[in-house]
């Protein structure tokens, strides 16, 4: 009896692994094609307006795109002309501690 149990459990947790490393393989390869290294389009950078809802910038080939998308439908919004796009630098994140010396915050 005590045989039949593990070879059930055995064959049980062996099904299992099984499946799991199907779906991890299925996720890497089909739902995320991210992972392409497609040089000529490419999505540099997104939105979520809400849970359903996402604006993108999308780079194809030298062009730009401002698209938008929902569950049941994806919309062009504008191409976007190189004066329209600003190619400064985002402000870098601040450091507090830097930001407490600066201004020599002592507290007591």
């Amino acid at each position: 009896m005590n045989g039949y149990i593990i070879n059930f459990a055995t064959y049980t947790f062996a099904m299992i692994g099984f499946i799991v490393i199907v779906l991890y393989v299925y996720k890497k390869s089909v739902c995320m094609p991210n992972n392409l290294n497609n040089p000529y389009l490419k999505v540099e950078n997104m939105i979520k307006l809400s849970p359903a809802k996402s604006v993108y910038i999308i780079k194809a080939g030298y062009e730009r795109f401002l698209v938008a998308g929902d569950n049941s439908s994806t919309t062009m919004l504008a191409k976007l002309e190189a004066e329209n796009i600003d190619t400064t630098e985002p402000p870098k994140p601040i450091n507090i501690e830097t930001l407490k010396e600066k201004f020599k915050i002592n507290r007591g």
